[in-house]
């Protein structure tokens, strides 16, 4: 796939399904999770695939900003947790959780609302900074750190 389908037509009737129950709370998991019935909250909450995948799912559903941007905080999470002696696996869970809990939601904000990266770092963050080539940069200087830290121990 690697790009996010630019109306809900292109989706499958599950997809479909989930952005009908998404579209009950305009999309704020967090902020409107509760008014979601059970079934409903089981039906866009945590994600088997992307907590399997991690950031790299949001890559394979066309997220690629966000994909970035968590792969950029999983690899300076990786680097603090290290240092205090946590294993690397903790960080891999975190990040895993974290998405399995958020992907469906931000599926459902890019499709719909064209939505690229979260409008916290948006607001907070000068436009170059969070455009498309820096973020990958970043990314990629953050992973390449880890990596060579996580050689070197």
């Amino acid at each position: 796939m690697l790009d996010a389908p630019r109306s809900r037509a292109g989706l499958s009737e599950r997809w479909q399904r989930r952005f009908e129950i998404l579209d009950r709370i305009d999309g704020d998991i967090l902020g409107r999770w509760k008014e979601l019935a059970a079934r409903d909250r089981m039906a866009v909450g945590f994600r088997l695939a992307p907590f399997v995948c991690s950031f790299l799912y949001y890559f394979a559903k066309g997220m690629w900003q966000k994909g970035f941007l968590l792969a950029t905080g999983y690899a300076v999470l990786g680097v603090a947790l290290g240092a205090l002696g946590v294993p690397g696996l903790v960080t891999w869970f975190a990040c895993a959780g974290f998405c399995a809990g958020m992907a469906t939601g931000d599926y459902y904000t890019r499709v719909e609302h064209g939505e690229r990266v979260w409008p916290v770092i948006v607001r907070r963050a000068p436009w170059y900074l969070v455009s498309t080539p820096a973020l990958a940069v970043l990314a990629a200087v953050a992973l390449g750190c880890h990596v060579a830290i996580a050689v070197q121990s």
